[in-house]
């Protein structure tokens, strides 16, 4: 594995901290800057899906293959809209940024040529662990808020 490849690991393994962080506050029913753990975990959760929903469109950029390039451009705009939607949705929200990253992933699996150094495969095993993780941390505080 090269630099840039821990770097990426490392930042994404670090991008868990501010949902770990938000959660525990909402948990715990304290704030930060006067903004509660949910608010804070939301805010945080729609910028970064929207970031990888927008790296989808970066990644067709670069592709040789036209139609994944189409699907990929074409899933980065409905997941930013779909986390758009999800804004007008109040409490809702937490399940359509779940749905977001899973939809994300799904994409870039399936979307995504192999490399033959291995690189796609290491990073997409990767993302699918943070994306589980992001998940799960995304039903913790669903579930801690009691939504109906």
């Amino acid at each position: 594995m090269d630099r840039f490849q821990r770097l990426m690991y490392w930042l994404a393994w670090l991008g868990i901290t501010p949902f770990i962080i938000s959660l525990s506050l909402s948990i715990r029913g304290q704030s930060l800057f006067d903004t509660s753990g949910e608010h804070l975990f939301i805010i945080y959760s729609v910028i970064i899906c929207s970031f990888m929903a927008g790296s989808l469109w970066g990644q067709a950029v670069y592709s040789e293959n036209r139609s994944r390039s189409v699907i990929k451009v074409l899933a980065s705009n409905a997941i930013a809209l779909w986390v758009f939607g999800g804004l007008l949705a109040d409490r809702q929200m937490l399940v359509f940024l779940s749905i977001g990253y899973l939809a994300t992933l799904i994409i870039e699996c399936v979307h995504t040529e192999p490399l033959a150094d291995g690189r796609v495969k290491s990073y997409l095993s990767m993302r699918a662990i943070v994306t589980l993780v992001v998940f799960i941390l995304h039903c913790f505080l669903y579930d801690s808020l009691k939504i109906t």
